[in-house]
């Protein structure tokens, strides 16, 4: 049998994967801690702690005699207290810019790490951050193959890519990041319109509930235009 810990905790998994699909919508009442005792045939204990879980990561809140409302579907509430790059961008004076370079179906991506993980064809989406018309990151995403989608028809400035993600039925329910100082090779710096020799590289991988991959994506950023920072409240 499951360990305690593990099963709160897929629980919890389960819970979001209803809000952030729309099941459970925001200003509404998940159900009560005995209806999900016997949705999940768990004890009050376990579902006490997997709501928990829910309400520390900022997607519901305990209502005293009301039940447990849904008070956000967005998916990075663990992130609510730093404040987004975009935001930091912008109150530092700049204006940014998206715009799709490319999108294409590859059959077998020739990269360490998701050859291995996805089984079937992936949708490649790269993008283009300007910041005041100046090239600024470079975004190479890799996801599982999405429905038929075109630059044309596409406008990630208005669509996040999770909520693309969400749209193909693929929830995101943990990812990890990783940063490090690159050499920027010749293509990098063409596209980044520079001739810097280093630049920092940004490499996401997010998961399903089950942890299969389901989004790779590198950001190349020329941060001699602007530095990669992060601001927290507390």
């Amino acid at each position: 049998m499951k360990n305690n810990i593990i099963l709160y905790q897929e629980i919890s998994l389960e819970i979001k994967k209803k809000i952030l699909n729309g099941s459970y919508p925001v200003g509404s009442y998940i159900p009560s801690e005995p209806e999900l005792e016997k949705m999940f045939h768990v004890s009050k204990v376990t579902i006490r702690q997997a709501v928990s879980l829910l309400a520390a990561e900022g997607y519901v809140e305990k209502r005293r005699g009301k039940g447990t409302l849904v008070v956000s579907n967005q998916l990075f509430n663990k992130l609510s207290k730093a404040k987004s790059f975009s935001k930091i961008v912008e109150e530092s004076g700049f204006s940014i810019e998206k715009k799709i370079l490319s999108i294409e179906t590859i059959a077998n991506p020739e990269i360490d790490g998701i050859k291995q993980a996805f089984d079937s064809e992936v949708t490649y989406i790269m993008r283009m951050y300007f910041l005041n018309d100046i090239p600024y990151i470079i975004y190479r995403h890799y996801i599982r193959k999405v429905n038929e989608i075109s630059s044309g028809n596409l406008n990630l400035d208005h669509i996040s890519l999770y909520q693309l993600l969400k749209e193909n039925h693929q929830i995101v329910a943990f990812f990890d990041d990783a940063f490090e100082g690159i050499a920027l090779n010749k293509e990098e710096q063409t596209l980044l319109k520079t001739d810097t020799a280093t630049g920092l590289r940004r490499t996401r991988k997010s998961y399903d509930q089950k942890g299969n991959l389901i989004e790779y994506s590198t950001g190349t950023y020329n941060t001699q235009v602007f530095p990669y920072r992060i601001e927290y409240e507390v």
